[in-house]
């Protein structure tokens, strides 16, 4: 059986440490990823923002829908911070994304679709990030997740009778 160390970073090792051991899940002893991400996925999102506002990367700020219905919204905390994320980017991108750290990052840009947003080279740089995508097994998780939820949105959205033709096909 394999037994791992844990990982330094305690927000990391509290999400690992919410699969379940090897030969314990569902089915058939399995971790079923999909399952996974589904249960935890809003758990672990507030967990990493929180983490992000507590570090001062993020800030929190707390809005009402009509009036009524409170939500957050977390924009960065330094804009300078932002700008040198961005200028990282820009210059991996430059040099087509040459290392392995820079090649998973824009695999995961693509692959929940910021592609558009951040590449500066065009049509071209959006498609090789997006051909990245096959080759980062994370980046294609993310990717099959991201396109799932957007079926399900879209099946919720006929069945309920918001859905409709938006005209010009």
């Amino acid at each position: 059986m394999l037994n791992p160390l844990a990982p330094p970073d305690p927000l990391l090792a509290q999400v690992l440490g919410s699969l379940s051991a090897p030969g314990t899940g569902w089915p058939a002893g399995d971790t079923d990823t999909r399952r996974w991400v589904r249960k935890t996925g809003r758990y672990v999102q507030e967990l990493c923002l929180e983490h992000l506002v507590h570090r001062s990367i993020l800030r929190r700020e707390t809005h009402r829908f009509l009036g009524l219905l409170p939500y957050h919204r977390h924009p960065a905390a330094d804009p300078a911070l932002s700008l040198a994320v961005r200028d990282r980017f820009t210059a991996a991108e430059a040099a087509g994304f040459p290392d392995p750290r820079s090649r998973t990052l824009a695999a995961l840009v693509s692959a929940v679709g910021l592609s558009g947003a951040v590449a500066r080279g065009g049509l071209r740089q959006r498609w090789a990030m997006y051909n990245l995508v096959t080759e980062e097994w994370t980046a294609e998780a993310v990717h099959r997740n991201v396109r799932q939820d957007r079926a399900n949105r879209n099946r919720r959205s006929h069945i309920s009778g918001g859905g409709g033709s938006s005209g010009g096909d």
